[in-house]
């Protein structure tokens, strides 16, 4: 069932507050905006809202509001007389039911919708206008572009980008505006899912010993800053190492921007790294499968299914092979992640990106075979 093709004066766009669902927010809002359904969107999210803020400075038509039990309903509440497209984010959990009750009571003015995706909650099917289904054997931004065309819009924009206002203070103070540096964000949200210290340590002393001239600029949040700082403390050259602990949107987004290269795990600052078209190196430690950023044509994604040795960084060989599985994966040793890693560092602009495609067709349908 298709929505019958109309324009909105406004979208509000229910988000979860992690990074990695924000983005897939402004990838959504550019396709409303683009295609002239919707004048200004609105995204809503329970927490992180400053440093989330910091991604969407650049977009006029986008603003962000942070939404919880205690505080700012009623600001969503004056926006029940317009005309709304209430949009609910897909999930592998549920939704709750004082969202969804939010939700419908700001899609209740007249030609207002309000569409979200079946959960594991309550009452999808009677409060949503529009009830999805959220397809894990797509990828999560092809599930983003489905919300597009279930209301008739053209899809306009098909691969996510982002423009970002960037920080380049923090960078200049580190001395790095004139040096050679990759970004490495070796943690995550869910632990399984980052980097162990030694693992992390292995990759950086191969850059460190690889390429003299190189630094290491080491991400994390500020509730990883001590974690961090145990990577760091294990390695020899520290001088050529910069923490980057709980950096704004705009100062990551900018260590990113003018590094040779990005290194991270399935985790928001990853995506974030895509979204800027940076070189990315994606190591799908436990990750989920539809997360992974294939969408990006400048990442090169790393996985090694459970039950395998082999690393491959093929979607289609991933497709074949995990049988409908949400989370598939094993670890990526560390001697797979840079042996592919010897394939940009040293290489700039053009170079790093024939690197990369050279990458890819080399191994593209075949497994990195790095047991040993």
């Amino acid at each position: 069932m298709i929505l019958s093709a109309k324009r909105f004066k406004t979208a509000v766009l229910f988000q979860n507050g992690s990074i990695g669902d924000f983005l897939m927010a402004v990838f959504l809002a550019e396709m409303l905006q683009k295609s002239g359904h919707v004048a200004h969107l609105t995204i809503v999210v329970p927490r992180n809202l400053t440093f989330l803020r910091g991604l969407i400075g650049a977009y006029p038509h986008i603003s962000a509001v942070e939404v919880s039990r205690r505080s700012g309903c009623g600001q969503l509440l004056k926006m029940a007389r317009n005309t709304n497209l209430v949009v609910v984010h897909p999930t592998l959990g549920k939704i709750s039911l004082p969202t969804k009750i939010l939700g419908w009571l700001i899609s209740r003015s007249h030609g207002s919708e309000f569409l979200g995706f079946q959960d594991s909650g309550p009452l999808s099917k009677i409060l949503y206008s529009k009830t999805l289904v959220y397809n894990t054997d797509q990828l999560y931004s092809e599930n983003i572009q489905n919300i597009a065309r279930a209301l008739g819009a053209p899809v306009l924009v098909q691969v996510p980008d982002l423009k970002i206002t960037l920080d380049f203070k923090p960078l200049q103070a580190c001395g790095l505006d004139q040096g050679r540096y990759i970004v490495f964000h070796p943690g995550a949200s869910a632990r399984e899912r980052a980097f162990t210290i030694r693992t992390a340590q292995e990759v950086i002393e191969h850059v460190l010993k690889r390429n003299p001239g190189m630094h290491v600029v080491l991400s994390g949040s500020s509730a990883e800053g001590k974690w961090i700082e145990e990577i760091r403390n294990g390695i020899q050259n520290q001088e050529r190492i910069v923490n980057a602990i709980g950096c704004s949107a705009q100062a990551i987004a900018a260590f990113i921007q003018s590094a040779q290269c990005f290194i991270g795990t399935d985790t928001g600052i990853t995506h974030l790294a895509c979204f800027l078209g940076a070189p990315v190196i994606v190591a799908a430690h436990h990750g989920t499968a539809n997360w992974l950023p294939f969408y990006c044509p400048s990442a090169t994604v790393l996985y090694r299914l459970a039950e395998e040795e082999a690393v491959h960084q093929s979607r289609e060989y991933l497709d074949a092979q995990r049988r409908g599985r949400i989370k598939p994966f094993g670890t990526v040793p560390s001697h797979a992640i840079c042996a592919v890693l010897d394939r940009f560092v040293g290489c700039h602009g053009s170079e790093a990106e024939s690197a990369q495609k050279l990458a890819f067709e080399e191994n593209g349908n075949s497994p990195y075979d790095f047991r040993q």
